[in-house]
């Protein structure tokens, strides 16, 4: 966060794209939050009217600040959340002037590239990038941030008619089971070969309509996925040994600390030493 909160109109305050479970806040959280649903269901509860609602895959949903809640999966299949907490002089007002309402499920019309904007400010986060003295990092997290909520803008079409017929349409039943498989099976050793072979595709064709569909190839979506949960495990046991976490993935040690330095630039261990200091590293939602 910048020293002085009131330099940018617009902040991020906390941000991630994990795995979620079962969380209660009774008191609410300090800033204001989006959540974008990327696969599985969950509930959310407003603790403070008893409000319930069930958050699919596609959809996008904002809370308001200080209000307490719960939230916990609902599927199987597992419940895989972007968040972003963000703070400013423009927040309180900021969703209802671009016409999205707190507490009210939407779906956003650029859903994939939102969910890639969030992943950006995160990765830029956890990789310490960010000095609170360099102002050009500063201004470049606030604008990153104002980008993503525009885009949660409703479109001048007939959105809510078309976009829910079009995503309620089930575009590929292949690969949406692939999908299942890669989530509920992610911390086993998984061959994309197999994975083609399930669905009934050959590698090729299986890989050509995966990324048609999803903008990654499998391989790429099972990684990232590995590397989610590997950031998770760090910033949930300070102790766990690197062997540990590459093992409860299904990767190599090696391998998967040389991914995770092209990923994130620096070590599964360099990481959990900046986690862990005296700031308690980067508030999940």
């Amino acid at each position: 966060m910048p020293r002085n909160l009131d330099r940018f109109p617009l902040f991020p305050y906390s941000v991630g794209r994990h795995i979620q479970y079962h969380h209660v806040r009774p008191t609410g959280f300090p800033v204001n939050q989006i959540f974008l649903i990327r696969s599985g269901m969950g509930m959310f509860r407003d603790l403070e009217s008893g409000t319930e609602i069930t958050l699919e895959p596609g959809m996008a949903f904002a809370y308001p600040q200080d209000r307490g809640h719960e939230y916990h999966p609902l599927s199987h299949e597992p419940w895989h959340v972007a968040f972003i907490g963000y703070h400013g002089r423009q927040a309180h007002h900021f969703l209802e002037d671009i016409g999205r309402q707190t507490s009210t499920p939407f779906r956003p019309d650029r859903f994939d590239e939102c969910w890639e904007e969030i992943g950006r400010i995160w990765q830029t986060v956890n990789t310490q990038t960010v000095n609170r003295q360099d102002e050009q990092s500063m201004q470049e997290l606030s604008v990153t941030l104002y980008r993503l909520l525009l885009m949660l803008r409703p479109s001048e079409s007939l959105y809510g008619v078309v976009g829910r017929q079009e995503f309620e349409t089930v575009r590929n039943d292949a690969l949406q089971k692939a999908i299942g498989l890669i989530n509920e099976h992610f911390t086993e050793p998984l061959l994309i070969s197999n994975l083609a072979g399930v669905v009934g595709y050959s590698v090729q064709h299986f890989q050509r309509l995966f990324m048609q569909e999803y903008g990654v190839t499998p391989h790429q979506y099972l990684q990232n996925l590995r590397l989610q949960r590997a950031v998770q495990m760090i910033m949930e046991d300070a102790e766990i040994p690197v062997q540990d976490i590459a093992l409860h993935l299904g990767m190599e040690t090696n391998y998967f600390i040389r991914v995770f330095r092209k990923t994130y630039g620096c070590t599964p261990g360099v990481m959990r030493k900046q986690l862990h200091q005296s700031d308690g590293g980067t508030p999940q939602a």
